[in-house]
C-alpha cells in the first residue's frame, strides 16, 4: 500500500505508540511506558507536532519535535528542536527517515540540533545543516561506583548492577566550593512561578520558561527526581538551576539540566554551578553530568572538579537565519534530560542479575 504521512493525533495514537514501544525496545513494562508517554507526549506545555510515516495501517516511522524559545543575540527567538527520530529496520532502505526530516525542515522555525547518533551527525551536513560551535560535555564522578556504573552501561549496559560490588562510600571527587558573588547570598527552592532570569549574552542561549519548568517538575518519579534552586544576591535573582537526580542499576546520578544565569560572570558562575553540584552530590549522586556552551559556565564546571569528555556536535537549519556564531544549551534540548538509558539500564540489569538491580 502507498505510504502516507499523518501527524498524532487521536485516532493515529495506537499505531504510534505501537511503534514507539519498537523504538524503545523492551525496556520496561506497560505500566511504565504509559506513564512516560502521558507525561511525555500528552501533557507537555510545548506541542512541536509528531510527524507519522504509514504504510497501510501501521505507522513505520515518526519524528518529533518542541518548539521552544531562545535568545539569539539577546533576543527572544522561537526555535524548534528535533527528537524522537525513528524508522522501523525493514523501511529504512526506502528512505522514510529522510523524507519525515525533510518534513520537518518545512516548518517556519530554524530547527537546533544537539548529538545524535552517528547516522544523525553523517546526514545533517547532508541535508544542508550548518554546523555550529560543540556543546561541552563535563562529568564528575563522586563516588568510585558511580564511574564504575557510567563505564558498565556505556559497554555492556546488561552489567552495570555490577557496579554495586563497589561499595557506595568510596569518594573519588567531591565538587569544590565556590564563594558566593555578594553580600546577603543565599539558595532557596526555585519557585515554579517565578520566571527564570534573562540572561545577557551574545549567540544562541537556551531558556528554560515558567510552563516548560513546571511541566520538568513533574517527571514520573520512575525517571527521577527534580531539583530546582534559586540563587540571590542582595535579594536580586541571579541564577536558576534545574537537575535532576535518577535512579539507575548501581545508584543515583545527576544531571544539571539548566544553568540560566543573570549575567556572564565568572563569579556568579562559579557559584551556582558549584552549590548545584553540592547539592546533588549530597542527595547522593554517584556521577554527575553537565553540558556548557557559555566559556564561564565552562570554567565553572573545570573549577568545581569536573573532567571533560568529547564535545557533542550542534548543527542548526534555517533557509534565512544565518548559524549562530555560539551556542550555550545544556541538557534542556528537546527531551534530552530524560534518562530513558538509566531505565534501559535498570531493566536489563534487572534480567541479568534480579538479586543485584535496583527496581
Amino acid at each position: 500500500m502507498p505510504l502516507s504521512l499523518r501527524p498524532l493525533e487521536p485516532a493515529t495514537r495506537p499505531a504510534f505508540e505501537a511503534l514507539l514501544r519498537e523504538s524503545w525496545e523492551p525496556s520496561w513494562d506497560d505500566a511504565i511506558q504509559r506513564e512516560i508517554v502521558a507525561w511525555r507526549y500528552r501533557e507537555r506545555p510545548s506541542d512541536g507536532r509528531t510527524w507519522l510515516a504509514f504504510d497501510g495501517e501501521r505507522c513505520v516511522a515518526m519524528i518529533d519535535s518542541f518548539v521552544r524559545p531562545w535568545l539569539l543575540d539577546g533576543r527572544p527567538v522561537m526555535l524548534r528542536e528535533h527528537c524522537d527520530w525513528y524508522c522501523a529496520p525493514s523501511h529504512r532502505p526506502a528512505g522514510i527517515g529522510v523524507v519525515l526530516m525533510r518534513k520537518l525542515m518545512q516548518q517556519k522555525e530554524p530547527i537546533v540540533s544537539v548529538g545524535g547518533t552517528p547516522p544523525t551527525l553523517a546526514l545533517l551536513p547532508k541535508l544542508r545543516w550548518a554546523a555550529m560551535p560543540s556543546l561541552d560535555v563535563r562529568y564528575l564522578p563522586i563516588k568510585a561506583r558511580g564511574l564504575a556504573a557510567g563505564l558498565l552501561r556505556r559497554r555492556w549496559p546488561e552489567q552495570e548492577a555490577l557496579a554495586r560490588a563497589i561499595p557506595g562510600f568510596v569518594p573519588l571527587r567531591r565538587p569544590r566550593p565556590a564563594p558566593p558573588p555578594g553580600p546577603d547570598a543565599r539558595i532557596e527552592p526555585w519557585d515554579p512561578a517565578e520566571e527564570a532570569p534573562t540572561p545577557r549574552a551574545a549567540g544562541l542561549v537556551e531558556l528554560l520558561p515558567r510552563a516548560e519548568h513546571d511541566w520538568m517538575r513533574r517527571i514520573p518519579p520512575t525517571l527521577g527526581r527534580p531539583l530546582s534552586l534559586a540563587f540571590r544576591v542582595a535579594g536580586a535573582l541571579v541564577g536558576v538551576s534545574f537537575s535532576l537526580l535518577a535512579p539507575a542499576a548501581a545508584g543515583l546520578e545527576g544531571f544539571i539540566v539548566h544553568l540560566q544565569l543573570a549575567d556572564g560572570t565568572q563569579a556568579t558562575a562559579d557559584w551556582v554551578v558549584a552549590e548545584t553540584a553540592r547539592a546533588l552530590a549530597r542527595d547522593g549522586a554517584g556521577l554527575i553530568r553537565c553540558l556548557a556552551g557559555d566559556p564561564a559556565k565552562t570554567a565553572a564546571l573545570e573549577r568545581a572538579g569536573f573532567l571533560g569528555a568529547p564535545p557533542r556536535p550542534a548543527f542548526w537549519w534555517s533557509r534565512d537565519v544565518p548559524a549562530p556564531a555560539s551556542i550555550d544549551g545544556g541538557f534542556l534540548r528537546a527531551d534530552d534530560f530524560v534518562p530513558l538509558a538509566l531505565l534501559r539500564g535498570r531493566r536489563l540489569s534487572a534480567r541479568a542479575m534480579p538479586e543485584r538491580a535496583i527496581a
